[in-house]
C-alpha cells in the first residue's frame, strides 16, 4: 500500500455529500441516526469523526481527539493507533483499520481522521454503515456497496502517491 496525498484540486469533491444526508438539529439527527440504524439492520457501523464517534451508536469508531480542529474534551477507550497527517492517508492506517473493523475496536488517530472515511468504506463489506460528521449541518451515512466502493476506488485513483 502507499500512502496517498490530497491534492488541493480534489478538495471541493470531498466536501460534497456522500451517501445519505442526516441534516437538522442534533437532537432531530441523532433520532433520524437510530430510526435508519435499526430499519436498515446494518452488518456493522462505523463512525468517522470525533462528534459522530461521541454521540452516536458504532460498533468501531475512528476519532483524532478534536472538532473543528480543536481539541475535544474527553477520550473515548481505544485500543488501536496511528499516525495520519492531516490532507493524507498513510500506508499504515489501512492494516490498523481493517484490524479494528474485524475485531469491533477503536483508533485513535495522531493527526487527522478525516480522509480515513475512504479506507473505511473500501475495506468494510457490503451493508455496512460509515458515519461521518458533515459540520454545521449534521451527518452522512454511507451504505457501503459495490458502487460507492467504485466511486470512492475513482476518487482514491485522483490523489498523489509515494
Amino acid at each position: 500500500m502507499k500512502n496517498f496525498y490530497l491534492p488541493t484540486k480534489l478538495r471541493p469533491e470531498l466536501k460534497k455529500v456522500w451517501g445519505k444526508p442526516i441534516f437538522g438539529e442534533k437532537n432531530e439527527v441523532a433520532a433520524r441516526y437510530q430510526k435508519i440504524i435499526k430499519e436498515k439492520e446494518f452488518k456493522k457501523i462505523i463512525t468517522v469523526g470525533d462528534y459522530c464517534s461521541f454521540t452516536l451508536f458504532s460498533d468501531v469508531k475512528i476519532f483524532d481527539g478534536k472538532v473543528k480542529r480543536k481539541r475535544f474534551k474527553g477520550v473515548l477507550p481505544f485500543s488501536l493507533s496511528c499516525p495520519n497527517p492531516s490532507g493524507t492517508i498513510q500506508a499504515d492506517v489501512w492494516p490498523i483499520i481493517k484490524k479494528a473493523i474485524n475485531s469491533n475496536e477503536n483508533i485513535f488517530v495522531e493527526g487527522e481522521e478525516d480522509l480515513l472515511v475512504i479506507p473505511a468504506v473500501l475495506l468494510s463489506e457490503n451493508n455496512t454503515a460509515v458515519v461521518y460528521g458533515f459540520p454545521g449541518k449534521g451527518i452522512c451515512l454511507i451504505n457501503v456497496s459495490v458502487e460507492i466502493k467504485e466511486s470512492f476506488k475513482k476518487l482514491l485513483d485522483k490523489f498523489k502517491t509515494e
